[in-house]
Order: C-alpha cells, then structure tokens, then sequence
C-alpha cells in the first residue's frame, strides 16, 4: 500500500488529526499555565480539567479497578488515585481515557450547541451557541492530552494499543468497513475535530507569542526598581 493510499484511509485521517489536536494541547498546557499562574489556569480550563479527571474515573470502572480518591481543583492538579486494575491493559485505558473521553464530549456538545455543524462551511459564527461551544471545544481539547504521569504509567500500555489500532486502521477491509459503519457521521467528526483544531491552534499561537514576549522582559537574574 502506497502512502498517498494510507493517508487517504478514514482512520487514518482521525488518526492524524487526533495527533494535532494532542501536539497543541501539550502546547497550550505548556505556555497558559506560565501566563496564568496559579490556579487561574485550571480555572480558565475547568470544563476541560473536570473531564480529563472523571474520564480517568470512568476508565477505573471499565477495567475493574477501585477509586479511593477523585480530586478535580487542589494545589498539584486533579488525580485519581484507584487499585491494581483487573485487566491487563487496564493501566493503559486508565492513562488515555481523558483522550477519548473529551472527544466524545466535544462531539455531544456539537450536537447540543451546533446540531448543524457537519463541516467548517455550515457552522455560523454569529450564533452565541458558537462562542459557548469553541469555548468548550478550546478548553477541553487543551486538557485531554495525558499527563506526565498518565504517560510514566501507561505509556507501553497505550503504545500497545495504538499500535493495534494503527494496524487496523490501514487494512482496507476494515478501511471499508469503518466508512459504511460511521456514514454522514464520519464527516461530523472530521469537521469537529478540525474545528477544534482550528481553535486549538489559535489558543496555542497566542498563548506561545505571549509567553515569549513575557519570557524575553523577564529574564533570569534581572534587577528591578519601583518609583512612587
């Protein structure tokens, strides 16, 4: 199989799109937080950090492990502290459920707030319900990327699994088959997920020249004086 032919794959396509929408969000979890300190960050990020922590949760119930502790807002971040899973792979789907669950979010609230939308063309900006939902889309996409911990403790787990998926998703026989199994709505999750993209990216770019502008006026070891 050719590559122009692999990328040409629907999987595959998602596949790719999903590995943006990841990039920017390490991105944005990279400058916001040293633009807004504190807890302002997780604040400005709430809808997104409060899915991220209860997609873990939903994980542990999956694969049979127990919660002992879900904390969303304390002074190291949200965690979900749980038991040994059952399943092999548990720890895994542990680590990335907050990727699946925010797309999952995302696309319900496209069908709440923009039940139209199908691709970027359709979608009108003018409408209050696109503001609220880029809000959304930009604050959970910004959280869903797993954490280092996430990754320290799953990461084989979840490279297995991408691995397999990855396999599956370049046969043509399941290409197929994920085309007539998705219909129209394949084209609602592309167009979803190239949105928020779109804002992502827009969140990220701002978000970078900020922090480099503010990086560049506040070096290390630099001396100031205030004058009343």
């Amino acid at each position: 199989m050719e590559l122009p032919e692999i990328l040409a794959n629907p999987g595959v396509h998602l596949a790719l799109l999903l590995v943006g929408v990841l990039g920017l969000s390490y991105i944005t979890n990279y400058t916001l937080p040293r633009i807004f300190t504190g807890m302002t960050y997780r604040y400005l990020i709430a809808p997104g950090v409060i899915i991220h922590e209860y997609s873990h949760a939903l994980g542990c119930v999956l694969v049979g492990a127990r919660i002992r502790e879900i904390r969303v807002f304390d002074e190291r971040g949200g965690r979900v502290v749980h038991e040994e899973p059952r399943l092999a792979l548990g720890q895994g789907i542990i680590s990335v459920a907050p990727v699946f669950g925010a797309a999952i979010a995302v696309y319900l609230l496209a069908l709440l707030l923009v039940p139209g939308f199908i691709g970027l063309n359709e979608i009108q900006i003018s409408s209050w319900q696109f503001f609220v939902f880029a809000y959304l889309a930009a604050a959970i996409t910004a959280a869903m990327a797993p954490s280092k911990q996430d990754l320290k403790v799953g990461l084989a787990s979840f490279l297995g699994i991408a691995l397999i998926i990855g396999l599956v998703a370049v046969s043509p026989t399941a290409s197929d088959w994920f085309s007539f199994l998705l219909g129209d709505t394949y084209d609602r999750v592309v167009g979803i997920m190239q949105f928020s993209l779109i804002v992502l990216a827009v969140v990220a770019l701002a978000s970078g020249i900020v922090f480099l502008a503010l990086h560049r006026t506040v070096r290390k070891g630099a001396r100031y004086r205030s004058f009343d």
